[in-house]
């Protein structure tokens, strides 16, 4: 029996409902995106702003055996001239049937709402994380997807297809530093002494916020799914990052003073380091790149290898044993030809974005759109 979340109890048992599927799982950790009931609210969760959302629950017999949530980002439809539901947070048992109907209640769900065709899993949004894994079953990285390895018959069997892969890249941090990224560093400076490469922190007359938001709209607009990241937004990113304290590891690039590319990374905090550091601040030993990114008139100087090679060298004092590049479209040519050729990688995991059409027929609950014409789940 699908259940429409409609209180504080039904939502609490929706966040909890991945430990029964993972139980005993090793490689399963506690995601750190959708395990608090503030992240579903409107009023608290920027990425929500431009969001008309459901979330449902599969109940069998006294439990709960499955969840996901639905939702229609307006801001996605009005840049792409799409009409498209998303769905994200999928969890179920290894059952057809049962993945059946939780289908159905989205495709329900985008049926009264106009929309022709599903996209899934993403979580909020297309800047958040998207996928599922399909290829590398190894421990996850951090706000990277993981899930069991029978999710993907689940979606085939329903009719899903898939819409775009994403790669991660993974680098040991034991090996030297490639000679080419240093060559084309150290050539790329000699070429444009005007361009430096500063940590985020080191800039004190900006406003941090609204450059990152500027330069991740004007670097990522023609990458599939993008939605832009306000300064709202990014605010809500830097303090997660701040709270992190290694901030000291996100960079941008400037042209003299203008910001013209940015890197953005987090440490793994699900790869603890074996021994504290000095100063009481938590060790991990991997660290992972989410975002490299130069602004299109600015692309042709060599700024992500300057990045690339100040971010590694740094990672190397620091004392991280391994670099995580992910995740990269699988048609971001330029950006995978860079990962590839500069650091010497293959492809360590393949994350998969899946997508069917709406059936004419609604199938799912008889639900109506909602009244309220603000965005978001609320309680």
């Amino acid at each position: 029996m699908i259940i429409s979340v409609k209180d504080k109890t039904l939502l609490n048992e929706f966040i909890k409902l991945p430990e029964s599927i993972y139980k005993g799982d090793p490689y399963w950790v506690k995601p750190l995106v959708g395990t608090v009931p503030v992240e579903f609210h409107a009023n608290a969760n920027p990425a929500l702003k431009y969001h008309d959302m459901n979330l449902f629950l599969l109940q069998e017999n006294s439990a709960f055996i499955g969840r996901v949530a639905a939702f229609v980002d307006k801001r996605f439809n009005h840049l792409h001239s799409e009409n498209a539901a998303f769905f994200g947070f999928f969890e179920c048992r290894d059952n057809i049937a049962a993945a059946s109907e939780l289908f159905r209640a989205v495709e329900g769900f985008a049926a009264t709402r106009g929309m022709k065709k599903i996209i899934g899993p993403v979580e909020f949004s297309t800047n958040y994380q998207a996928g599922l894994l399909i290829d590398g079953y190894n421990p996850p990285t951090v706000m990277t997807p993981y899930n069991k390895n029978y999710y993907p018959k689940l979606l085939e069997s329903n009719g899903f297809k898939k819409q775009m892969d994403l790669f991660a890249y993974s680098f040991n941090m034991r090996t030297p530093i490639p000679e080419r990224l240093k060559r084309m560093a150290e050539i790329q400076k000699k070429r444009h002494p005007e361009i430096s490469v500063q940590p985020l922190d080191t800039p004190s007359r900006i406003n941090r916020a609204a450059v990152l938001s500027k330069l991740y709209d004007e670097a990522f607009a023609d990458n599939w799914g993008f939605v832009p990241m306000g300064p709202g937004e990014f605010s809500y990113l830097l303090k997660t990052i701040s709270s992190l304290k290694q901030s000291d590891l996100n960079y941008i690039a400037f042209s003299g003073s203008t910001p013209v590319g940015l890197l953005l990374t987090v440490p793994d905090l699900y790869s603890p380091a074996s021994a504290p550091v000095a100063g009481g601040l938590p060790a991990y030993d991997k660290l992972r790149v989410t975002s490299l990114g130069v602004i299109p008139a600015f692309r042709s100087r060599g700024i992500e290898s300057l990045l690339g090679f100040r971010t590694l060298s740094d990672a190397c004092k620091k004392g991280y044993k391994e670099l995580e590049f992910s995740v990269i479209l699988e048609n971001n040519t330029p950006m995978n030809n860079y990962v590839r050729r500069e650091f010497g990688l293959p492809v360590s995991k393949t994350f998969r974005v899946y997508t069917k059409p709406v059936p004419m027929k609604k199938s799912g609950p008889d639900e109506k759109p909602a009244e309220n014409k603000k965005a978001g789940f609320r309680l």
